[in-house]
């Protein structure tokens, strides 16, 4: 299997807790992490900005080939040891809409709270790119 760079909020506790966890169940070392908060505006991809890639959740394989959202879900499972076999539960019909709706929920959430954390380093006088 290819490898495949993985766009991340790094300021996302939620994100951080589960690239961790996906971090140690890649013992093939397929996935290269990038947390996007960390990023210079030259690091990013030509062709998507941060805002784009804080939006949804980002995967670009080696063909070039981009996955977003729970499709980008589905890229990592495919490469970790203990998803792989499961994979398919992204492309079954009414699992993929389970999913779909849970990520839309999740992403209402981690958009608010991004804006708070933001407000917050504006406050504290930690603004980062």
């Amino acid at each position: 299997m290819d490898k495949l760079d993985v766009f991340f909020d790094g300021d996302c506790p939620i994100c951080r807790f589960e690239v961790a966890a996906y971090k140690r169940w890649d013992r093939d070392g397929l996935i290269f992490w990038q947390d996007i908060t960390r990023l210079s505006d030259a690091q990013l991809p030509t062709n998507r900005s941060r805002d784009q890639l804080l939006g949804k959740f980002h995967t670009v394989d080696a063909e070039g080939t981009w996955h977003i959202g729970v499709d980008a879900f589905s890229a990592i499972w495919k490469r970790l040891p203990v998803f792989k076999n499961i994979a398919w539960i992204f492309h079954t019909p009414v699992l993929r809409q389970i999913a779909e709706l849970a990520y839309r929920g999740f992403l209402r959430w981690q958009s608010r709270n991004r804006r708070k954390r933001l407000q917050s380093d504006v406050n504290s006088g930690s603004v980062r790119p």
